[in-house]
């Protein structure tokens, strides 16, 4: 009995072994694939929320890594450089909490204006928080609002029956103002 056990538990092992080992080395195979997918879809959404300000989007590392011990849910910054060359915005990727989690761009004109919002990638519940997480009415709600902090319910209108991804997209929003405003106070 007990090496009848024995062989089964070897032989359970062997296969999680196997599995282990193959997702292993096809993870290695992919995880650069994986992250340039995921950089070009931050770099299209940065390009999206500048759109309204005619500018090109250019990431800049070091100010990321500046304002990621202050900000940990931020992910990256991309400036926003107009046809002179000059800073005319800027586009924050940052996590934010609905339900899950969302991945979204928030554009903020230097007026501190936003300028638009795309989710990235969003965890949200499918045929509920993910609608409102894809709704061109309900983002677009944010346009030209800013510099101050936006409350839910008052500045803007939640998603009916979403009301955890609304709030995840309004506490996104108003960190990405909160960083516009610290980079105003450092400049």
């Amino acid at each position: 009995m007990i090496r009848h056990i024995l062989n089964l538990g070897l032989r359970l092992f062997l296969v999680c072994a196997v599995a282990a080992v193959g997702l292993g080395l096809t993870y290695t195979l992919v995880k650069e694939r994986i992250a340039e997918q995921e950089q070009k879809r931050k770099a299209e959404a940065a390009d999206t929320v500048l759109a309204p300000l005619q500018a090109e989007a250019e990431e800049d590392l070091d100010l990321t890594a500046s304002l990621q011990e202050d900000f940990p849910d931020l992910i990256s910054v991309f400036e926003g450089k107009g046809a002179a060359g000059d800073v005319v915005g800027y586009a924050f990727v940052l996590k934010s909490k609905g339900y899950n989690f969302i991945t979204m761009a928030v554009g903020v004109s230097t007026e501190g204006k936003v300028t638009g919002i795309k989710v990235v990638t969003n965890e949200e519940t499918p045929g509920l928080g993910s609608v409102a997480a894809e709704s061109e009415q309900f983002l677009g709600q944010y346009q030209g609002k800013g510099p101050d902090p936006l409350t839910l319910r008052v500045d803007v209108d939640a998603y009916s029956g979403a009301t955890f991804t609304s709030r995840g997209i309004n506490n996104g929003v108003n960190m990405a103002l909160e960083i516009w405003n610290r980079l105003g106070a450092e400049v």
